[in-house]
């Protein structure tokens, strides 16, 4: 056998779909909530605050 001789049987191609499914599902959600907390305050990260 050599070492470029893959055997894929093994893998569960399924349940690494669903689990990269949920995974873009979870981000998504991150995405659409507030990074620093409130939405009006344009410093709430810290970022323009000395």
């Amino acid at each position: 056998m050599s070492d470029f001789d893959f055997d894929l049987d093994h893998l569960d191609f399924s349940a690494a779909e669903d689990s990269v499914a949920s995974q873009q599902a979870a981000a998504e959600l991150a995405a659409s909530e507030p990074q620093f907390g409130d939405d009006d305050d344009e410093c709430s990260g810290g970022a323009c605050k000395i």
